[in-house]
């Protein structure tokens, strides 16, 4: 049994008026042939088909708490500090079990539109089930940052090479905060598998040690904004051939989700619509070691459709028409997840009607029930069951 994505529209066709069918069978797009018995068949009249966006960065089982801190702040050591002073306030939305933060992590990201997230935590058993919202590596390593990490290398050392090893550096506004590559280089991990999160303070010279070191970096402009008034020199990343991600952070950090931070990255006017679009898929998706999603044929099939390119890249969640990860229908248009053939859940998102799979439907409804702190946080704004 397959499915059918019939009438779609690809941003890379040559005609804006070009229409196709993308068949998809397990979880990979496979070469297109008419229906057969069984196959079910979604009408996406005309909408955007694209690679579903991959998150880069994000600290899941945060999902619970609001913007922390009065910013600016100099660092993320400052920054810190002050939150660590309102852990009696928090109490509430970190009491919400840790399974259920990861899931509403998760469920957080498919809402903007993504399929995949590298996070920046322990593993959980709960990330690697297939019914969690998105997919989440299964193998990678990470340390908070230098100066909260005391045995830095150790924690590389338990990462294989090829998988990534993420660590906040150079995060802050004061300069002196460039001098973190140097802690990096002296523990030997500013290695061809480290992921160095925000990079805030680095300067445009240090793109070439990036690179030679073929070290990537993810970029969190809507968090690095708030919280520090200034992000990563991209341009000077991207001219030396540096490897960069999008990255949303956690929403302690100030940034909604993964798509109003695509639209914070699309009002730093470095990027072309296609490059961001690019850069928040198959860019981030290198980064963090992810499938990126892909309309030939062998792809994955993680993929979303939109009613408006324009409007996703404005941060809009209502152009989200379609959400597919490891090619089953998880959220859209009520119509378009009951066409797949599973049970959906109505959900109600930004004033517009929307359905998620029935498992995560119910799931979500419960955490809302008994948790009702977790609303403060502003992801949750516009979302009822």
């Amino acid at each position: 049994m397959a499915l059918l994505l019939r009438r779609a529209r690809s941003l890379d066709d040559d005609s804006a008026g070009s229409l196709r069918d993308v068949r998809i069978e397990g979880q990979r797009v496979v070469p297109a042939r008419p229906s057969a018995a069984g196959d079910k068949e979604i009408d996406l009249e005309g909408r955007f088909l694209l690679p579903a966006l991959v998150n880069a960065h994000d600290v899941l089982d945060l999902a619970t708490l609001p913007p922390l801190g009065r910013p600016p702040f100099a660092s993320v050591y400052e920054w810190t500090l002050e939150v660590e002073a309102e852990l009696v306030r928090l109490a509430p939305a970190l009491a919400v079990p840790l399974v259920d933060r990861l899931f509403l992590g998760g469920l957080r990201n498919l809402l903007a539109g993504v399929s995949a997230v590298l996070h920046h935590h322990p593993d959980h058993r709960s990330l690697a089930r297939e019914d969690f919202p998105v997919r989440v590596p299964a193998r990678y390593g990470f340390a908070h940052s230098p100066g909260l990490t005391p045995r830095l290398r150790l924690t590389y050392r338990t990462t294989d090479r090829r998988i990534p090893w993420v660590v906040r550096a150079a995060e802050g506004a004061d300069p002196a905060l460039r001098a973190e590559l140097d802690a990096l280089a002296a523990a030997n991990v500013l290695r061809q598998n480290t992921v160095i999160v925000h990079g805030t303070a680095l300067a445009p010279e240090d793109a070439a040690r990036l690179k030679a070191a073929r070290a990537s970096l993810v970029w969190c402009p809507e968090s690095d904004r708030r919280l520090y008034g200034r992000t990563a020199p991209l341009a000077a990343l991207l001219e030396a051939g540096v490897a960069v991600g999008l990255g949303s952070d956690a929403p302690s950090a100030g940034a909604r989700d993964a798509l109003s931070n695509l639209a914070a990255a699309r009002r730093e006017g470095l990027l072309d619509d296609g490059a961001l679009l690019r850069l928040a898929t198959r860019g981030s998706a290198e980064v963090a070691r992810l499938p990126a999603g892909g309309l030939e044929a062998g792809a994955p099939a993680d993929l979303l459709a939109v009613d408006s390119p324009e409007r996703l890249l404005e941060g809009d969640r209502r152009a989200v028409a379609l959400v597919l990860v490891r090619g089953v229908a998880v959220y859209g248009l009520p119509s378009f997840v009951s066409g797949a053939g599973g049970p959906v859940a109505p959900v109600s998102v930004d004033g517009e009607a929307r359905a998620l799979a029935a498992a995560l439907g119910r799931r979500l409804a419960g955490i809302l029930r008994r948790h009702a702190a977790v609303r403060a946080s502003p992801w949750l704004s516009g979302v009822a069951i």
